[in-house]
């Protein structure tokens, strides 16, 4: 049986939730801010607040007697403007290096809305302890603008960490410009080239989160994501990995238009997901998947409040969450698991610049959240973004649980 520890060091921020998890050689860390006790941001510049998440993250490690030199994936939300993001990324990066030395983590930076207003910075992390664990650096791959101490993917047993792959050549420089199809691509070829570092292949991709930017609105949405997800279709295994898809307010490089990252694990006695009368996609209805579980790992892509045509149902922000929330809680129970399994959530719900907007969002997506799950186990991590693959489409969440048996 794998012990699942919580772990919610006092004063850490405000809220009910659990700040980490610890399960077998994993700790899974919610996203961190600057934040006091209070629920109040602390800090109004990126140094400040940059270095509050990061020292966060290193308390909570402490709590659970492991350190920095531990987390094998990072995930950073940046919410700042676009003349601003050059400084911000240069000061993100000499901060992070007094946290992490080779070989670092991977990580995937984003740029978001966050909910608090005048938070600048969002962090969430997994660590491992893994003794059996090694760095992914395929030969000829991208590489980062600036030297940097990250590596593209991490191997921990049989589990793959693959950071947010890009559309950059050796030297960081973009490739595919303002060509989302070429820079698709890119994209999942460096996906592939990961999993093969790893000793497995696009079929043992699991999880799979993508980021994109995308300014346009009514069906233009969803017509710009049918093109990404028809070149995203060559290049996954059928039937495809469990994924989330969202709008972003960008990248660290202002012309990538898009990122992924995920989670995969070596093995072929795995499950795929598919609950009887769920939401489906708008398009190729078959290879895609609601989730997939293999051993303990239990993965739930993101649920989306729509109906078989993948058009949105529910006139509210509360009706469609508490409908992704039962698309969730039905999926889990594919897998003979429930709420007490989840370790982790992310959701992320459209926002605009309206910061009380954006607060009133989220404190009704906490709400509902506390109610499914009312003793607080998953660690948790809200991001604002600018929209979804499908239009009037107000919020998506995914999960990844964890059995204890």
């Amino acid at each position: 049986m794998m012990k699942k520890e919580l772990f919610i060091p006092d004063n850490q921020v405000a809220g009910r939730n659990t700040q980490a998890i610890k399960v077998g050689s994993l700790i899974f860390i919610g996203g961190q801010m600057s934040l006091d006790s209070a629920g109040r941001v602390v800090g109004n510049s990126i140094e400040t607040q940059a270095r509050n998440v990061f020292e966060s993250i290193n308390d909570i490690l402490k709590n659970a007697g492991v350190s920095m030199d531990d987390v094998v994936k990072h995930n950073v939300y940046l919410d700042c403007a676009d003349e601003e993001l050059p400084t911000v990324m240069q000061t993100l990066d000499r901060i992070r290096s007094e946290y992490f030395s080779e070989p670092g983590p991977v990580t995937t930076e984003t740029r978001a809305r966050l909910a608090k207003e005048n938070a600048l910075i969002q962090v969430e992390a997994i660590a491992a302890t893994s003794d059996d664990k090694r760095p992914l650096m395929p030969s000829d791959h991208w590489n980062w603008p600036t030297e940097e101490p990250y590596v593209h993917g991490w191997k921990v047993g049989d589990v793959i960490f693959v950071g947010g792959q890009r559309s950059l050549d050796a030297k960081g420089d973009l490739l595919g410009n303002d060509d989302i199809a070429a820079q698709t691509h890119n994209v999942f070829q460096n996906m592939e080239a990961v999993m093969k570092e790893a000793g497995g292949n696009r079929s043992n991709l699991l999880r799979q989160n993508t980021y994109y930017s995308f300014l346009g609105e009514g069906r233009d949405v969803t017509d710009y994501w049918e093109k990404m997800t028809r070149v995203r279709l060559e290049n996954m295994s059928n039937p495809c990995p469990c994924g989330t898809g969202v709008r972003v307010i960008g990248f660290p490089n202002s012309k990538e238009l898009i990122q992924v990252e995920g989670i995969g694990v070596l093995g072929e006695n795995k499950i795929r997901l598919m609950p009887s009368k769920h939401w489906d996609w708008s398009i190729t209805k078959g290879p895609f998947s609601q989730g997939w579980q293999i051993g303990n790992f239990i993965f739930v892509g993101g649920q989306i409040s729509a109906d078989e045509n993948g058009r949105a149902v529910g006139e509210n922000l509360e009706i469609q969450t508490r409908n992704v929330f039962d698309f969730i809680h039905n999926t889990l129970r594919e897998a003979g698991a429930d709420e007490r399994d989840v370790v982790k959530i992310n959701s992320y719900f459209g926002t605009t610049k309206d910061n009380d907007h954006n607060k009133n969002i989220s404190e009704v997506v906490s709400e509902i959240f506390h109610e499914y799950y009312p003793n607080s186990q998953p660690v948790y991590t809200g991001i604002g973004v600018t929209g979804f693959a499908f239009e009037d489409l107000l919020i998506e969440i995914e999960a990844i649980a964890i059995r204890s048996n």
